[in-house]
């Protein structure tokens, strides 16, 4: 069974069938889905800019992280929950789109530069926590960060405009 295959089944599904056909929840899941990644991607990008030093200079990056965190987590799982929702509606439409599978390379990418400072340069936090220039592995965190989510959202438009 191919991929395209799996895709159209999805989205011939009678939930997918459903959510596509709806006069109010694909809008109000497409309206969530745009609302959480603000959320998430707005709490993401104060991190971003605190460790790239251009807010916050003066708050300990760990205070920073441990008060967007939760709004962060909360924007990003629903952003992921209505995400699928948007993929099952449409996912045959979908699979041969270069913008969406670059999106999802991107979001794979996030993941990993989140994945290496966790990992990495933030086990260090306690010793440059209050400077206001962080070390360069973790302002080059900050950075790829903020690039990689500009590409993510823009690939996103991108394909939800060339779909129509």
């Amino acid at each position: 069974m191919s991929v395209l295959t799996i895709c159209q089944w999805i989205q011939n599904s009678s939930v997918g069938m459903h959510l596509r056909e709806s006069t109010y929840v694909w809008p109000a899941i497409e309206a969530l889905h745009v609302l959480s990644l603000g959320l998430s991607v707005g709490t993401i990008t104060v991190v971003d800019l605190r460790l790239i030093g251009a807010v916050l200079r003066k708050e300990p990056v760990t205070d920073v992280i441990e008060q967007t965190q939760p709004m962060t987590i909360a924007g990003f799982v629903t952003a992921f929950i209505t995400g699928a929702f948007l993929f099952w509606s449409e996912a045959a439409r979908l699979y041969p789109s270069y913008s969406f599978r670059i999106k999802l390379v991107w979001i794979l990418l996030l993941g990993v530069n989140a994945l290496l400072f966790h990992s990495t340069i933030f086990k260090s936090v306690e010793d440059w926590n209050r400077s206001p220039v962080v070390p360069f592995r973790a302002r080059m965190a900050g950075w790829f960060g903020l690039t990689f989510w500009a590409v993510v959202i823009f690939m996103g438009r991108w394909t939800a405009y060339n779909l129509k």
